[in-house]
């Protein structure tokens, strides 16, 4: 079967808005080392092992709201009011409204890059929170069976958190598993079945060289939040944007001075448990 090649998040051109909120999250993910920047999108290529797939595209199109792509051979879908995933043969036309950007305490894109220019090193994740109102227990796992029959997806290693992990990897890698945790394997992509939000929410979780003080003085509340139990590793800020029934999230890492087991993915390769 073949194998996922890439994740790729869609953001529409079709208002000056929208074409500014791409301009600057553009702006914010050039400087990363492993990023290979066009007109109108960049990828996000694993660093280390360097054949490592999906790689992870940020790319603007004709579209009237965000999707997620996962390249795949059969096509996944996932279909949640507005948003989807793999919508080429969207048919449900439920309608979600609840606010997705309009909150006044929310920083915009352009804020965000003007805070963090400069300090952004690398990007551990993207991904998407799922509301289980939106979608049936049954129909997700099938669309997880589908996704781990085409990369090496791993559940956190929490069994009561329902958060999975989707590491790049080799092709050897795939067939077998990884068994080797070099730093630069990386971005990875989350899936998480969430039964707290009741609209899909885009998450893009970046490692800054900002300590903890630092972080939050720069995005101090209203802006930022600390979820209790993760809050000595990053502040989280949803941003502003143009698109009603969606979430768009920021997970701002503070400084790590050594890669450790959670980077490299070794955490989730050896505490967690590879789904087949």
């Amino acid at each position: 079967m073949t194998r996922i090649d890439t994740i790729t998040y869609t953001f529409p051109n079709n208002t000056k808005r929208s074409q500014e909120f791409f301009t600057y999250l553009l702006l914010l993910l050039k400087t990363l080392p492993n990023s290979d920047l066009h007109e109108d999108r960049v990828l996000l290529h694993t660093s280390r092992p360097s054949d490592s797939l999906p790689v992870t595209v940020f790319e603007q199109q004709g579209d009237n709201f965000p999707r997620m792509h996962i390249g795949s051979d059969p096509k996944l879908e996932l279909v949640m009011g507005n948003f989807a995933i793999n919508p080429d043969i969207m048919t449900q036309k439920r309608s979600w409204t609840e606010a997705g950007g309009s909150d006044l305490s929310r920083l915009t894109l352009k804020e965000l890059y003007e805070k963090l220019n400069g300090h952004l090193v690398r990007i551990d994740h993207t991904g998407v929170n799922i509301p289980t109102i939106l979608v049936t227990k049954e129909k997700w796992l099938s669309f997880v069976k589908r996704v781990a029959a085409q990369s090496n997806l791993y559940n956190y290693f929490l069994p009561e958190k329902p958060w999975l992990f989707l590491l790049p990897a080799t092709q050897t890698e795939f067939d077998s598993d990884i068994g080797e945790f070099p730093s630069g394997r990386d971005p990875k992509c989350e899936l998480v079945y969430d039964e707290y939000t009741k609209i899909p929410v885009i998450q893009v979780d970046i490692e800054t060289d900002l300590t903890r003080n630092e972080v939050e003085r720069l995005i101090p509340d209203p802006y930022g939040i600390s979820f209790p139990e993760l809050a000595d590793y990053f502040r989280t800020v949803y941003v502003n944007h143009p698109w009603p029934g969606l979430n768009i999230r920021f997970d701002v890492r503070f400084r790590s001075d050594e890669p450790g087991r959670w980077e490299t993915g070794e955490w989730l390769v050896k505490d967690g448990k590879r789904i087949r």
